[in-house]
């Protein structure tokens, strides 16, 4: 982002604490989680389709911007050196001022640049745009650090992502599934069926019903479905329930009681047959869903 400046005054801090040797993700979600403790509060996120940058915003009342650059300026380099980060921050007297870090023989220098040259102790609000090398990556992105802002274990990703998932090392690529799960907290076990649920999205849930009600194929998410149904902790229960409904509505499928008969009908008039024995996953959660009460 083109921003206009007259002067950049700079001071000096020193040396923050070394940060791990981590991909550019996990950087940007170690940075985005600190902020966030560090502040007190979560961020705006700020990314439209088919833009390569992405804004992280905090409207806080006073930002130390000294205290900032130590605590932070190590990391925001490390994700610079692939990924450019611009600081921004509003003056008392609401004038914008970005700030950058240097490094320089052990120590950080903080700059300031703005129109006025009069040095700012305190940002009234804070943002950071970040920019990718492509519309894909700042997508996938948007989506990590929104879940890990709301605390969120897993973020289940389509695999157009695959590539940039694999090249951050954030995957355990499993082909069998519909989609990549990416485990936020590195101490978790890969593909945790019950944890891996909690990463899908309502509309993810819908793909899935599609394909079991549309193309006749039965994705193994189902499988962890059943499984986690057994012991009664299937994560967000009520969006797979409503996934189905909305799925249904799409294709035309009724639902139709007749004298205590039910019926699944389709969009020309053929009823639709499923096994009495759920002899298979998504057969089993179909009716447990249609039927609660006589499962």
């Amino acid at each position: 982002m083109q921003f206009h400046y007259d002067k950049t005054l700079k001071q000096k801090v020193d040396a923050p604490a070394q940060v791990a040797d981590e991909t550019p993700v996990r950087l940007l979600v170690c940075l985005a989680k600190s902020l966030r403790d560090w502040l007190g509060e979560s961020c705006r996120i700020s990314w439209h389709e088919g833009e390569t940058q992405l804004c992280l915003g905090y409207e806080v009342l006073s930002v130390p911007v000294l205290e900032f650059a130590q605590a932070f300026a190590t990391l925001v380099c490390r994700v610079n050196s692939l990924w450019p980060v611009q600081i921004f921050g509003m003056a008392d007297n609401g004038e914008l001022i970005e700030l950058s870090f240097a490094e320089m023989n052990g120590a950080y220098i903080v700059q300031q640049h703005s129109i006025s040259g009069i040095w700012c102790e305190d940002f009234q609000s804070i943002y950071l745009c970040i920019q990718f090398p492509d519309s894909l990556s700042a997508g996938c992105m948007c989506r990590l650090l929104g879940a890990t802002i709301h605390n969120e274990s897993v973020v289940a990703f389509d695999w157009k992502y695959a590539d940039f998932l694999r090249q951050q090392k954030l995957f355990a690529e499993d082909r069998t599934l519909s989609y990549c799960y990416v485990l936020l907290d590195s101490d978790t076990e890969p593909n945790e069926p019950a944890l891996c649920l909690s990463g899908l999205q309502l509309k993810q849930k819908q793909t899935l019903w599609h394909l079991f009600l549309e193309k006749h194929l039965i994705p193994p998410e189902f499988e962890w479905v059943r499984d986690s149904l057994l012991q009664d902790s299937v994560p967000n229960w009520i969006e797979w329930h409503l996934a189905l409904y909305h799925t249904l509505e799409q294709l035309g499928v009724c639902f139709l009681c007749h004298e205590g008969q039910f019926e699944l009908v389709d969009q020309a008039g053929k009823r639709l047959y499923f096994s009495v024995d759920h002899s298979s996953a998504a057969e089993h959660v179909l009716m447990k869903i249609l039927f609660p009460l006589n499962q």
